[in-house]
């Protein structure tokens, strides 16, 4: 039993590597996010569904996975959590950048007609709000049933 708590306590994050992982992941689940909803605005379908499908893997599987992982050295992932998305908010020109070229590049277009607006990055974080809020919640009762 020693044993296994030593190599388990070794795979916990520390407070760098666990903001690392939260910010692959929503950097990641973003620009599917993105490019999905500029395809969509520029009537284009064919990669939508497997770009959605890839922010559902991303937001409702591995973060909430990456949030529960075991840490050390810190007891804040909240805080910890919300440092991280608030790196990948100040970045949001660039996943935007990113999924554009990405759809025009994808799709043979020139340029978009329709862009990104404020709602389509709301619901981006919305859903992410709901994914981690039950990532948290699954972390409490954990650790009260103990």
């Amino acid at each position: 039993m020693a044993t296994a708590r030593r190599r388990f306590g070794d795979m916990a994050y520390k407070r760098n590597d666990f903001k690392d992982k939260v910010k692959e992941c929503l950097s990641g689940a973003i620009v599917e996010f993105y490019k999905a909803r500029l395809a969509l605005k520029n009537g284009q379908t064919k990669w939508t569904v497997h770009w959605m499908t890839e922010v559902k893997q991303l937001v409702d599987r591995k973060l909430p996975e990456e949030i529960r992982h075991s840490v050390r050295g810190f007891t804040d992932r909240r805080k910890a959590f919300d440092e991280a998305a608030n790196e990948i908010r100040v970045d949001d020109d660039s996943f935007r950048r990113r999924a554009e070229g990405i759809v025009k590049k994808d799709y043979g277009l020139s340029r978009v007609r329709e862009k990104l607006d404020p709602e389509d990055t709301a619901e981006f974080w919305s859903r992410v709000a709901a994914a981690v809020d039950v990532a948290f919640a699954v972390l409490r009762s954990a650790r009260s049933s103990r």
